[in-house]
């Protein structure tokens, strides 16, 4: 009676321990270890950091969203947001209306990471989805104008990075 009920008792044990490893609905897609370097952007998806990391697959997309570091972020910006906007408005060096065509570049100091965009017709630039909590670079760069580089840390939202050109352009002949 005793080898009945615990060979019964040993079934059973399997039997549960089975139920257990099958995971129920979990499926797992898709799992690489690899370094796929500092940022990757396509779709609607930014990652950062994925050394160790699953892939962010068609699976894991729904929407906007970033992961970083293993940790989902919402696209939304907010004071915590993991990116933020950049922008300003460059002039002449009296103060006169915007400068266009100025190719602005900004670089993280410590990654050599670099987004540019081109001012508008009136000077005005904007870069978005730049990583925050870092030290950065900006350069300027124009044919016919020179300008100072700034070294700034970025936190949060800043639409106040302006630049005034050195000196007035040369007149043509």
């Amino acid at each position: 009676m005793t080898r009945t009920l615990l060979g019964l008792g040993l079934i059973l044990l399997v039997v549960a321990s089975g139920f257990g490893q099958a995971g129920g609905g979990f499926s797992l897609e898709q799992n690489v270890i690899g370094n796929g370097g500092w940022r990757s952007d396509g779709g609607n998806f930014t990652v950062l950091g994925t050394m160790g990391q699953s892939n962010a697959g068609s699976i894991a997309a729904g929407g906007f969203f970033n992961l970083i570091d293993g940790l989902w972020a919402i696209e939304h910006q907010s004071p915590s947001s993991p990116f933020v906007k950049i922008g300003g408005v460059v002039t002449h060096a009296g103060g006169a209306p915007g400068i266009p065509r100025v190719l602005v570049t900004i670089k993280n100091r410590t990654t050599n990471q670099s987004y540019q965009t081109y001012t508008g017709a009136h000077g005005v630039y904007e870069l978005e989805q730049i990583p925050s909590g870092a030290n950065y670079e900006i350069t300027l760069s124009h044919n016919h104008f020179q300008f100072a580089t700034a070294v700034i840390f970025i936190d949060h939202d800043r639409d106040d990075v302006n630049f005034a050109s050195l000196q007035e352009a040369a007149a043509r002949p």
